[in-house]
């Protein structure tokens, strides 16, 4: 059995990303996993890392205690729309207040880095409403770049895996539903 984080990061109750982590919140509870699931839109914070990374602004209440949650876990679930080929801005700015220098990772004078995150693995279920080809043909893909590559991996979640549904504006109920029960079945597994 597995520690398993889920952030959720639609800020909408009524979006079918909310749908997704309560489905993986099912799968996962009815398996045995220990799991925590996090509403991003609940949590009071400020988005924006206002000294960059030269000065840390103090952490509020609520990022400590995901802090907490992110090391405690043994993976991560991400559920996220993909919006204008990047994350949401709650999200983002979760990132950039969260996975600071000396939690996630800590530079060296040589210019490369300690993983602090490593022994985690994570996954990405992301809607959008393009067809999944043109993220990856037309637009090089920046958003699994930037999340996969350039923040999780660059702190030492490993692997990470990541699920899409496209089109999602036009699918039918059937094909929600069947993606409902494939995330579940995510859940069931812990993966």
């Amino acid at each position: 059995m597995k520690k398993i984080l889920i952030l959720n990061a639609h800020p909408s109750e009524k979006s079918f990303c909310n749908g997704l982590a309560n489905k993986y919140y099912e799968g996962a509870k009815e398996a045995g996993h220990d799991v925590k699931m996090v509403n991003i839109k609940d949590l009071n914070f400020d988005l924006i890392l206002h000294g960059g990374f030269a000065e840390i602004t103090e952490l509020e209440p609520d990022l400590i205690k995901q802090q907490e949650n992110i090391k405690w876990c043994e993976h991560l679930v991400i559920i996220t729309p993909l919006w204008w080929g990047g994350l949401p801005a709650n999200l983002k700015g979760f990132i950039d207040r969260t996975l600071l220098p000396n939690f996630a990772f800590k530079y060296k004078q040589n210019g490369s880095w300690d993983k602090l995150l490593t022994g985690r693995t994570a996954r990405v279920i992301y809607t959008q409403g393009a067809p999944f080809w043109y993220s990856l043909i037309a637009s090089g893909d920046p958003f699994w770049n930037m999340l996969k590559k350039g923040t999780l991996e660059f702190c030492g979640f490993k692997p990470v895996k990541r699920t899409t549904f496209d089109l999602i504006q036009t699918s039918t109920p059937e094909k929600r539903e069947k993606w409902l029960q494939k995330v579940y079945d995510l859940g069931l597994k812990g993966y």
